[in-house]
């Protein structure tokens, strides 16, 4: 990478750090914020699901925008808007204005995410280009450990102080957003962008198909792991909230190990297809290790192995994607976020559902899942990485 693009990625970077940090920062006070605004378990999951659905819906649209008129003003769009949701969310006492409010939050944040991507996906090139989708992946990672952490120490003070924080620091990052980030699109690239089909059955058309449903099957399953692990710990091994917090800050520093230091030397030695299987294979043993663990450490190992494998395939998935649309990466990676969130949406739904039949299925076809996709899809996998 050049270096007159390290303070860019260096801004990137932070702006995916911020994101998550309000993503997070909702997790330890949102049941006794909706309560004390007389909602119930209903409103709840309206509230939580309300981000993810928005983000499903938008994150094409901003991508396709971004190829269109440059990704600097879309994520100036989005950093901003989203800094400017969270303070809102600070001021509101209405239940189902705070629910529009957070739907509003997640249209305007999934700018970030797949803009960023082909952002760094513009000035990078071969294993430097993963590495850069690993850092990606390690800042939201420390995102979810640091956020929820920060919201409930201040959640302790008041509900609203932790949404004038979030917002805080995301619109502290716009003055630099706006003087250190260039424009990285080419003229001549977003004359000559490909069509990308629209969310609806003529995806299945896009050569990328194969790596939009390895997204969405990443992103089941660990919305289905997220979902129902507590409950799991609590009845194997009697894990209670200090443990489920400890294992959960464990699983963010392997996390950000794998992705932030070791990605890219991994790529270079392997690949991003072989790497992206070799993810699959991890999480799917990982998922059985969780259920047959005998004690808590067996426990805390097998819930490693499974963040590693998932450590392996994001960013890998990620850079797959843009090696292949590299005229149309902004709608590609936007297509390629909105299966994260159809995973997101629907994990935690399906994953409880199968938890309340027995509590081993959740882990067993999430595991079936990954193993049966990358079986079949493994040979395009291969192709995706001859081909770029």
């Amino acid at each position: 990478m050049e270096k007159k693009y390290i303070r860019p990625m260096i801004i990137i970077v932070l702006i995916q750090f911020f994101v998550m940090v309000g993503f997070g920062i909702v997790i330890p006070i949102l049941p006794y914020l909706v309560q004390d605004l007389g909602g119930n378990a209903l409103s709840l999951g309206i509230f939580m699901s309300a981000y993810s659905i928005m983000q499903f819906f938008f994150a094409p649209f901003w991508g396709r925008l971004s190829d269109r008129i440059g990704r600097r003003p879309v994520l100036l769009i989005g950093i901003s808007g989203y800094g400017l949701t969270f303070i809102f969310f600070g001021m509101i006492h209405n239940l189902w204005l705070l629910i529009a409010v957070r739907a509003l939050s997640g249209m305007v944040s999934s700018a970030t995410l797949p803009t960023s991507m082909a952002y760094l996906a513009d000035i990078t090139e071969g294993a430097d280009r993963s590495k850069s989708m690993g850092m990606i992946g390690a800042a939201m990672g420390l995102g979810m450990v640091f956020g929820p952490a920060l919201g409930g120490w201040l959640g302790h003070y008041s509900f609203s102080t932790p949404f004038f924080v979030a917002g805080a620091l995301a619109l502290a990052i716009l003055p630099f957003a706006w003087s250190f980030l260039p424009e990285t699109l080419q003229k001549s690239s977003a004359a000559s962008s490909k069509k990308i089909p629209h969310f609806s059955f003529e995806i299945a058309k896009d050569p990328l198909f194969a790596l939009y449903i390895f997204n969405f099957i990443i992103s089941f399953s660990m919305a289905m792991f997220e979902t129902t692990f507590a409950m799991l710990a609590a009845v194997k091994v009697g894990f209670g909230p200090k443990e489920m917090g400890t294992t959960f800050t464990i699983l963010g520093i392997f996390g950000v190990i794998v992705q932030g230091g070791l990605i890219g030397k991994l790529v270079k030695r392997f690949g991003d297809a072989n790497l992206v299987k070799a993810g699959a294979y991890f999480c799917a043993i990982g998922l059985i290790f969780i259920l047959i663990a005998p004690n808590a450490i067996a426990l805390i190992i097998a819930t490693i192995l499974f963040m590693v494998g998932n450590s392996l395939m994001s960013p890998t998935s990620s850079a797959l994607v843009t090696k292949q649309g590299n005229q149309s990466q902004g709608a590609s990676l936007g297509l390629f976020q909105s299966f994260a969130s159809l995973g997101r949406i629907l994990g935690p739904i399906i994953g409880g559902a199968l938890y309340g039949l027995s509590i081993g299925l959740p882990y067993v076809s999430g595991s079936l899942l990954l193993l049966g996709t990358v079986l079949i899809a493994g040979r395009k996998l291969n192709r995706y990485e001859k081909s770029a």
